[in-house]
Order: C-alpha cells, then sequence, then structure tokens
C-alpha cells in the first residue's frame, strides 16, 4: 500500500502539491475497487459463461495477482486442451471471491469469465452471482435456482441435465397444409415437427445433432391410436366406412397430449437394449418434457376406393415445456 506522507502547511506549495497528488491518488484507487450486485443463483447467472468445469482445488498462489490452481474432473460447458486449469482470484480490484474460501482438496462448480471478473487473458470468478457450487459426495450446494445465501442442493446428474436443458415453456399457434413438414425450434435445443403421413400427419419432437424421435414412446405403445398421429378419419364425424386402425371406434382425445425426452434412444430403449420400455421408464419421460397440441379449423380431403378421408389443411395451437425429473 502506498502511503503519503506530507505536511499540509499550505504555505507550502509543495506540500500542498503533494498532499493534492495523494488526494487524487487515493480516489483514482477508490474508483478501482469492485462495486457490483448480485445477479442470480447459478442456473440463472452460470449458462451465458463461457467455461464451466467441475473441478478440485490444487493449490493457492498469493501475491498483487492471486492465482488457484485447480484440477478439472469434468468439462460441464467449453472446451479445453488439458485438465489443469488456473484461475484468477480476488484481489480488492476486480469482482472476484477470495481464494480462502476454497480450501485446497475441495471440489467445486465454477462457470468461468461472468461479469466482473475482468479476466484479461485467463479464466476468473466473477462474484456479482452464484458463479461457484461446493461439491460433496456427487452432490452440489448452494444457491442452484433461489435467492441469494439460499442454501440448496441437487445431484450432479441433475444439474447436468438443468444446465443442457434449461427448464421451458411457450405456446404458439401453428397451421399446415397436406404433404407439407411443419417445423418449429423450441427450448434452445429442440425441434416439433409435424411429418406428412398419407392421411395426415405425425408429431415428432427431435433434439440437434440427434435424428432419434424424443417423442416415440408416448403411451399407448401398442393396440390403439396413439395421440401422436393426426389421421383425417379422426376428424371425420360421423366416423367413415374404411380400414380403420386397430378397429378403433374413436380417435384420439383433442388436445393430442404427448411426451418426450434426451433419454429416449440413449438411456431409455437405446439401440443395444434387451427390454421392453418399463410404466417408470415412461413416468420419467413424462416429468422431463411434455406437449400439447390442440386441434382448430380444418378441411378433409374426401377418401376413394374405400380409403380413409385424408386432411386438405390444418389450423393448431401447441403448448410445450421442459421440466425436469
Amino acid at each position: 500500500m502506498f502511503i503519503c506522507r506530507a505536511s499540509l502547511n499550505l504555505k507550502s506549495a509543495m506540500s500542498f502539491g503533494v498532499a493534492l497528488w495523494c488526494l487524487l491518488y487515493l480516489l483514482a484507487s477508490e474508483g478501482l475497487g469492485c462495486s457490483c450486485a448480485w445477479e442470480g443463483p447459478f442456473l440463472k447467472v452460470a449458462p451465458p459463461s463461457p467455461l464451466i468445469v467441475h473441478a478440485r482445488v490444487l493449490r493457492h498462489h498469493g501475491g498483487m495477482q492471486p492465482i488457484m490452481d485447480v484440477l478439472v474432473l469434468e468439462t460441464l460447458k467449453g472446451g479445453l486442451l488439458d485438465t489443469g486449469l488456473q484461475i484468477q482470484m480476488g484481489d480488492g480490484m476486480h469482482c472476484r471471491p477470495g481464494m480462502q474460501d476454497f480450501p485446497a482438496g475441495t471440489e467445486w462448480i465454477f462457470a468461468l469469465n461472468g461479469p466482473g471478473a475482468k479476466p484479461g487473458q485467463g479464466w476468473a470468478l466473477s462474484h456479482c452471482g452464484e458463479y461457484w457450487l461446493r461439491m460433496e459426495n456427487g452432490h452440489a450446494f448452494g444457491s442452484i435456482d433461489g435467492r441469494q445465501l439460499e442454501k440448496q442442493e441437487m445431484s450432479l446428474a441433475d444439474l447436468r441435465l438443468r444446465l443442457h436443458y434449461p427448464i421451458f415453456k411457450e405456446t404458439f399457434p401453428g397451421r399446415i397444409e397436406s404433404g407439407r413438414v411443419y417445423r418449429r425450434p423450441f427450448g434452445g435445443r429442440f425441434e416439433l415437427v409435424l411429418e406428412p403421413m398419407p392421411q395426415g400427419w405425425e408429431i415428432r419432437v427431435y433434439e440437434k445433432g440427434r435424428e432419434e424421435n424424443l417423442a416415440r414412446l408416448t403411451p399407448p405403445l401398442h393396440f390403439a391410436p396413439n395421440p401422436r398421429e393426426i389421421d383425417g378419419w379422426q376428424l371425420a364425424d360421423p366416423l367413415p366406412d374404411c380400414a380403420i386402425p386397430y378397429g378403433a371406434e374413436a380417435g384420439p382425445e383433442n388436445p393430442r397430449r404427448f411426451i418426450f425426452s434426451p433419454e429416449v434412444g440413449s438411456t431409455i430403449d437405446g439401440s443395444k437394449a434387451t427390454r421392453a420400455v418399463t410404466p417408470e421408464e415412461v413416468e420419467r419421460i413424462s416429468r422431463f418434457g411434455r406437449g400439447k397440441l390442440t386441434i382448430g379449423n380444418f378441411e378433409l380431403a374426401p377418401g376413394s376406393s374405400g380409403q380413409c378421408p385424408g386432411i386438405k389443411w390444418l389450423e393448431f395451437n401447441v403448448q410445450l415445456e421442459v421440466r425436469h425429473p
């Protein structure tokens, strides 16, 4: 710390100049300190951060520019070439926490280079929000999606889901004509698709980079028309005299309700599955994502030679939500 020592005898021009310089220096130094509001809990402030890691603290380096060495155990967002990482910590002039709160040997989830961290050329930890969570026994602790200083707990598996698939809810209208494909992105990583069928459309949900229909396990799975299938015969009144699947006496109810999850085709009913899907797995899918398509106005195209009627055009309203288990 610089200490100003000068007589404030105003009779001396030199002393006056030194005193004035000291005052300006102190004011400037005060202005370099950090002042920021708390921007929110981890799941609000962490997703925009360029790098999120699960790491173990190895050692501290003090001095004018405090640095913390960590071993990266898992990268939750972003990319690294090595498991070793240095994080710039609080020096009294930037909006970063002090190293004393992160003892060597402890594990944390760090969201790095958030607002206020002023990282320069490296990685830094901001204290302008809940940019870190303590890890113990596979669970994260801190203000995860709550208030400041609130102590919450969440498994690392669930935290991964919440980071990659933020909670989402949206309602929107749509219109489609016979033979056309309808596409609507939602939730950051998903896409709702109405895929043409001979007499209507199938409701599908895809995740970016995958070809799996995440809604295909919407019940009922056998022996009845599925609510994902929108056929012309289901909208006809009275029921037409044609080859109706399963000998059904009526189509699925309106609105059409469906479920989806990124687990479909991976941890649930994947390519190497050796058993049928369980009711518990279907329930888990429904806890992640749900959709509701309400059929509005439409026009049917009469069938010929015993064929069921098709749909010329269809207006609808869709509600989608990602909720998580």
